[in-house]
């Protein structure tokens, strides 16, 4: 009787198994095609003008498709500014690259040296058990990280060749393509290609490209700067960073997260529900947030410093009906980014602040922005 129960079981477990199998079958078609735009927002030094504003756009393409000669092409709306068809170009593989340069061999890993000061959260004054001070000889592998916490957030995984038959991408590739500083994403578009099905989708102002942070900076009589900008309707969560040095080498760093973190580890693009969460650990500050005051302790730590920026924007999706024979899905994503001097404006030390270039090419593209991620790589934080 026991052994008739068990069979029983298993058969009725093995009837639930196969309807709910068949249920996702109909109910969850497979998507054929994944389109990624990756809308940002530059400001600051960035650019190569002191303020400077760009926009900065990034087009991936993934299909379940095959074709021998893949060719894919993106018709934006006019107010983009990048011409009226978009080449989704797919990377060639499996060609090795040819140059006089000769090939580097490492050598053995050396141990790093010197010391760290960490600080953390906005406030004139630096909360007590600051600065957390991490002498860098000290470090070994395997061993705790003294950066304090990391933010666990979920990996974004935009269409790639690893991941998709076939894979196509506009000029710049995974660093995006440069455009002026009117462009604007607000329109119809139009995604059609011989290895993925057609795709249209509008694009509302409330999605649009952020607007430029330009955040303001001031001297507070405590020695504190305070650091102020105009709030975003799309914005749904900041963060500010300053890096600098010491005469004697010592590096600096503060983070305005409440929570002590290495300032540089978040990724560039976070998830809305990741972002969320990070607002309510108080490691982003919540959209409302206007201004954030960088500690005495921190300007008077770091004559020259460089303050860093990130406004993570919303996100919205469009596809084709679930019941369509071939699915798809389109997915924009935005955020602004600034980089400037904490305490200088350089708009007025460097002699106005035009952008001469607006109307450059989207050929060219962006410049890198990672200018102090050599730091985090070769502290060993997480990218």
């Amino acid at each position: 009787m026991k052994t008739i129960l068990i069979c029983g079981v298993a058969l009725g477990a093995l009837a639930v198994a196969a309807t709910t199998a068949l249920a996702q079958q109909v109910q969850r078609p497979k998507v054929e095609a994944d389109y990624w735009l990756s809308a940002e927002t530059v400001s600051g030094m960035a650019t190569g003008q002191p303020a400077g504003v760009e926009k900065s756009l990034m087009l991936q393409l993934g299909s379940l498709r095959r074709n021998a000669a893949p060719s894919a092409e993106h018709l934006p709306p006019q107010v983009l500014r990048a011409g009226e068809r978009l080449p989704l170009v797919t990377p060639q593989t499996g060609v090795p690259k040819v140059d006089s340069r000769r090939d580097y061999r490492p050598g053995p890993q050396q141990q790093p040296k010197g010391r760290m000061e960490l600080y953390w959260g906005c406030g004139e004054a630096a909360s007590a058990g600051q600065p957390f001070v991490i002498d860098l000889s000290t470090m070994r592998p395997g061993a705790a990280s003294p950066f304090g916490a990391i933010p666990q957030v979920r990996t974004m995984n935009p269409p790639s060749t690893g991941r998709h038959a076939t894979y196509g991408e506009w000029l710049g590739g995974r660093k995006g393509t440069r455009l002026p500083r009117e462009a604007s994403l607000v329109g119809d578009h139009v995604v059609q290609g011989n290895y993925s099905p057609e795709m249209r989708f509008a694009v509302a102002a409330g999605s649009d490209f952020l607007a430029p942070l330009n955040p303001r900076d001031a001297k507070l009589a405590s020695g504190a700067v305070k650091v102020s900008w105009a709030t975003q309707a799309q914005a749904r969560g900041y963060i500010l960073t300053v890096t600098g040095a010491r005469a004697d080498g010592t590096v600096v760093m503060w983070t305005s997260s409440a929570v002590r973190m290495p300032g540089m580890v978040l990724p560039d693009y976070l998830e809305q529900g990741d972002i969320a969460r990070l607002v309510q650990q108080r490691i982003l500050l919540a959209p409302e947030t206007s201004e954030c005051a960088v500690p005495a302790a921190v300007a008077k730590a770091a004559e020259s410093a460089m303050l860093m920026m990130t406004a993570y924007g919303s996100e919205v999706n469009y596809g084709a009906p679930r019941e369509a024979p071939a699915g798809w899905t389109v997915k924009l994503r935005t955020k602004a980014t600034h980089m400037g001097m904490l305490g200088v404006d350089m708009a007025s030390l460097m002699g106005g602040g035009d952008d001469e270039d607006d109307d450059a090419s989207p050929a060219q593209p962006k410049k890198r922005r990672g200018l102090l991620r050599g730091l985090g790589g070769a502290l060993g934080l997480p990218r």
